[in-house]
Order: structure tokens, then C-alpha cells, then sequence
């Protein structure tokens, strides 16, 4: 049995008109993804000196741990709870030199402060009547980011006086 189709004069272009809103909706998307890829990257790239600037002051930070944990930074009076300097980027605060090689990052220097906080009980495990901590504050920042990072730090030595 033969079929035949018969159209009416209504129909004749609805599927071209369809097709054409369809392709201008898709357009219209594509456009507006590929903007927001575009800014998208432009916020990426604007975050790359802050995270570099960031990991350079971590580093410092990390750095002058390692010094306190060396006892690089002699403390004169425990019993001074003030927060007293102990070094920064120009020297000990005795007026003596910085230990050890450059302080810098990777070839990126940073600004820094190491401050002696005060001695208090030792954590659990260590005897309180054999030990004391000690706590230091370690502030370190890059110079071209301005970006700031700050640790307290504590190392655990013979009792304190």
C-alpha cells in the first residue's frame, strides 16, 4: 500500500525558521561561555604575583624557624614577656649578623621578624619540672607582592629559671 503525504500551505518553512532561532539561542550561548572563559582567565593570571608573593614570605617563615630551631637567635632574658625583637632582615638586634647563608626564597628575598613570646609548660609527654617552651612569633613578608605571613613557633628546652 502506497502512502502519500499531502502538506498543507501553513507548514512550508516552519522547520527552517525553527532551525534558524535555534542556531542564533546557540550562538548567543557560546558567546557569552567564551566571555566568561576570558575573565576567568584574567582573574588567574592577576592571582600569580599574590601566590608567588605568598609562597616566598611562607617560605621566610620556614626559614627562620629553622634558625630558631638552631638556637640562631639567642634569647637574653626569658623572663621578658614583651614580645622582645630578636632579629629581622637588617641583623640580630645585638647589632650582630644574620647566621647562615642569604635569607631569601628561591633567589626572591623577604622582609622578616622573629620576636621571643615567653617560656610556658611544656606540652604533654615532656616533664614539666625537666622542661619548659619556649615561644617565638615569626612574621615574614615579600617585598613585591606585600603579602604577610605570620607563625608562632615553639621549641622545647631545659626548664626555665
Amino acid at each position: 500500500m502506497k502512502r502519500t503525504r499531502y502538506k498543507t500551505k501553513r507548514e512550508q518553512g516552519n522547520a527552517t525558521v525553527v532551525a534558524l532561532i535555534l542556531l542564533a539561542v546557540l550562538t548567543l550561548i557560546g558567546l557569552a561561555v567564551s566571555r566568561t572563559a576570558g575573565i576567568d582567565t584574567q582573574i588567574a593570571g592577576n592571582q600569580i604575583p599574590y601566590k608567588q608573593g605568598f609562597y616566598v614570605a611562607e617560605g621566610g617563615v620556614n626559614r627562620e624557624a629553622a634558625e630558631v630551631g638552631r638556637g640562631n637567635y639567642p634569647v637574653t632574658n626569658i623572663d621578658d614577656f614583651s614580645g622582645p625583637l630578636l632579629a629581622d632582615e637588617t641583623g640580630l638586634a645585638g647589632g650582630g649578623a644574620l647566621p647562615g647563608p642569604s635569607h631569601d626564597v628561591s633567589g626572591e628575598s623577604y622582609d622578616f621578624d622573629v620576636f621571643y613570646e615567653g617560656h610556658y609548660v611544656p606540652p604533654a609527654g615532656y616533664s614539666a619540672v625537666h622542661f619548659s617552651r619556649y615561644d617565638y612569633m615569626i612574621n615574614a613578608e615579600s617585598g613585591e607582592a606585600d603579602v604577610r605571613v605570620g607563625s608562632r613557633y615553639y621549641k622545647i628546652g631545659p626548664k626555665a629559671g
